[in-house]
């Protein structure tokens, strides 16, 4: 049977363009094309362990604006659990405004809305709902008092934990919290944030894992973008390669990965195979537009990892 898992962070609309170039400061760029996608990291999560066939419930305060309706519906028919999101009277749903490249980069620019008044007092008052899953998955899109809460509390009923550290907190995350947590993820920029160390090479990408684990993190993983994925287990480095596909946008690819890693460890997989089906899923999801919209199938997943057509 498949372990239950929590997934807890932020969720809100992305609103989104597609230009040849980003645009510099004070620079205004024409393009022909807007789309609406839902989003938000939580959000992204949650749907992608739902739809790779896993047991999600989501975890989140939203608003009861038209925004937030439709985001939980979309949640619901994903086959996410929704009935322990807390809605705010008067609330917004987040919102996400993105520019994508033609060489799949991006940037984002957002609102959390109700999702940034979660406090630790709001999963304090639900903390009934940790008894009811086997692994929490978070992202830090929240406040951090609200995550460190619930890692806290998930922690000391014995639950695992994955923590997709991102946005990483400027201070860093304390060494109470971060012994805490079984899996991390952070990519190349919130590492730095992190460790300090700058992730530009195979050999700082080892350094960066290592203060990782000196922070307190049990199984730190580095994403490294384009290049590919490092785990530091057991005092050994694993490297996973990139499969090979053609990237059109990598809105939510690191969400794809964290989730694929989250879903494949409920099934009992080992660290190795967790990675690869993470790797798999992540690549996929660059050939497509979008965040939740790029969400992989899990045959084709499983295509990937074999070699077939």
């Amino acid at each position: 049977m498949k372990k239950r898992i929590l997934c807890m962070g932020s969720i809100n609309i992305d609103l989104t363009m597609f230009t040849n170039e980003l645009p510099k400061p004070g620079e205004s760029i024409k393009t022909d094309n807007f789309q609406t996608f839902p989003g938000g990291k939580g959000g992204n999560q949650s749907a992608t362990i739902a739809l790779l066939g896993g047991n999600v419930r989501f975890f989140t305060k939203m608003g009861d604006d038209d925004f937030s309706k439709s985001l939980i519906d979309k949640q619901k028919k994903d086959g996410v659990d929704t009935s322990a999101v807390i809605i705010e009277k008067g609330g917004t749903s987040g919102v996400a405004m993105i520019m994508v490249d033609s060489h799949a980069q991006n940037f984002i620019l957002f609102t959390p809305g109700a999702n940034g008044h979660m406090s630790a007092h709001d999963v304090r008052e639900h903390a009934d709902i940790f008894d009811r899953c086997d692994i929490l998955q978070l992202t830090m899109e929240i406040p951090t008092d609200a995550c460190y809460e619930a890692i806290r509390i998930a922690k000391s009923k014995g639950k695992t934990i994955v923590l997709d550290p991102a946005p990483a907190p400027k201070g860093g995350i304390p060494h109470e919290v971060a012994r805490l947590v079984d899996y991390t993820k952070p990519n190349e920029t919130e590492a730095e944030i992190l460790t300090g160390v700058k992730v530009d090479s195979r050999e700082s990408a080892e350094k960066a894992l290592v203060e990782l684990h000196k922070l307190g993190f049990a199984t730190p993983i580095l994403s490294i973008g384009n290049k590919g994925a490092m785990v530091y287990s057991e005092n050994k480095f694993s490297f996973y390669e990139p499969f090979d596909v053609d990237s059109i946008d990598t809105t939510a690819a690191g969400d794809i990965f964290i989730a694929g890693f989250t879903e494949a460890l409920s099934e009992g997989k080992s660290l190795h195979d967790c990675m690869i089906f993470a790797s798999a899923a992540a690549s996929l999801s660059t050939t497509v537009k979008g965040a939740q919209t790029s969400i992989p199938a899990v045959e084709k997943i499983y295509e990937l990892i074999t070699g077939k057509k």
